[in-house]
């Protein structure tokens, strides 16, 4: 494997160096993994092998990371929500091994297909993430002009998530920055189209 952050999990490369990696990419490479590997079976991203302290699902376009875009699913839980239970995930772009976005996901594989729900862009709290990494990695190698990818990309070995659900809010933070992302998801089990806002 080309790097050894503590979410070391399936890793799909890109076909061709066209291949655009998007949280739509990231999205259907687990509905694909999940009928290759278990026939459908939901509980397979349960079972993932992980020497880290998360289980998750990462995509990345080639294996030069100075180029690549990864897309890294750090699962948080599976979770009941009203008569659902979900598998949550907080999700980082990462481009030449910088995160760019972190977003909150949360799918439900139903007998009929997957449905999916994704949190919009959150500046906020992606810049408070971020800024406390460049903090962090600033007083560990003063001398540097850029930090290593452990501590520039998503997620770093030393990251603390925390999960929290009440009625159909989801919410995942950030323990040592305190940056959070938050989702709401119809308790009552309503669905709607799957939302993904990859640019919004």
């Amino acid at each position: 494997m080309r790097r050894s952050a503590a979410i070391a999990i399936l890793i799909l490369f890109g076909a061709t160096g066209c291949q655009q990696i998007s949280l739509r990419t990231w999205r259907s490479s687990v509905e694909q993994y999940v009928w290759d590997q278990a026939n459908g079976a939901p509980s397979v991203l349960r079972d993932v092998p992980s020497p880290g302290p998360w289980k998750g699902f990462s995509v990345i376009s080639e294996n030069d990371p100075a180029s690549a875009t990864d897309i890294n699913g750090v699962l948080l839980g599976h979770r009941q929500i009203g008569p659902k239970t979900y598998f949550i995930f907080l999700v980082g772009l990462v481009q030449q091994q910088q995160v760019q976005d972190i977003r909150l996901a949360v799918v439900w594989p139903s007998p009929t297909g997957f449905e999916w729900r994704f949190s919009r862009k959150n500046n906020q709290s992606f810049r408070t993430y971020r800024d406390f990494k460049v903090a962090e990695w600033r007083k560990l190698f003063p001398e540097r002009a850029a930090g290593p990818w452990s501590h520039t990309g998503f997620p770093s070995e030393a990251d603390i998530f925390k999960l929290s659900i009440a009625g159909g809010r989801v919410t995942a933070s950030h323990e040592q920055s305190g940056a959070s992302w938050t989702l709401e998801v119809p308790p009552d089990g309503a669905t709607t189209a799957p939302t993904v806002a990859d640019s919004d």
